[in-house]
Parts: C-alpha cells; structure tokens; sequence
C-alpha cells in the first residue's frame, strides 16, 4: 500500500490585510487606477490583481461589447474612496431637487392615469 500523498497547503494571497473583513467596502479606488478606479477597486475588494479584472472586462468587450455596459454600471453605482455616495446617487439627488424633472414627472404620472383610465373604459 502506497503512504498517502500529502496535500499542499496555498497561501492564498491577501492583498486586504489592512481593511478588516467588516470594513471592506466595494468603492472605486485612486490607487492604481487607469480610468475611473472601478478595475482597481474590484480588485482591491475580490484579492485579485486590477489586471486580470481589466483583462476580464475586456475579454467582455472583444465578445460582445458587454465590458464597456459593466464599467460604466459599475462607475455610476460604485462610490470613489472617502466620497459619502456614488454618481448615480448624487445625479439622482440632484435630479429629484430640480424643478424641470420633478415638472416631467408630474406629467408623465398624469399621462399614465389618462391611458390606464382609457384602457379600463375601453374593456368595461
């Protein structure tokens, strides 16, 4: 009978050994960046070099365009290091604030009532 083959123990590389597991946050970060922060911050976040998340975006873009819809999603929803809230949050906050938006939103909720109202008349 052969001994049993020893398993090999990986040291899985830490690349967060700084941020305690309760602080990580996904946020886009100013290190390392190329564009906006958003390859480097996954990175950051995952463990993994910024490299292979680019690489992975890109591999994404050659095979269907996929990569570029990604990054700019992840762009608008990912908050850069120390801000308090993404871009997507401060274009929505100041989107409900003015006055242009919130007039086109009153309109559009009333055009909504006149077509539900013709269509339950309609079927009535």
């Amino acid at each position: 009978m052969r001994p049993p083959v020893p398993v090999a123990h990986h040291r899985v590389m830490d690349m967060n050994k700084d941020i305690a597991p309760t602080d990580r946050k996904l946020r886009r970060t100013r290190d390392g960046k190329m564009v906006a922060g958003v390859c480097a911050g996954v990175g950051r976040y995952f463990g993994v070099d910024p490299n292979l998340v680019r690489l992975g975006l890109g591999a994404f873009t050659f095979f269907g365009g996929a990569g570029i819809a990604l990054y700019a999603i992840a762009w608008l929803v990912m908050p850069e290091d120390g801000a308090p809230a993404s871009v997507g949050e401060d274009l929505l906050k100041k989107a409900e604030e003015s006055p242009a938006v919130q007039d086109m939103i009153t309109k559009a909720k009333v055009k909504a009532r006149e077509v539900h109202e013709k269509a339950t008349s309609k079927t009535a």
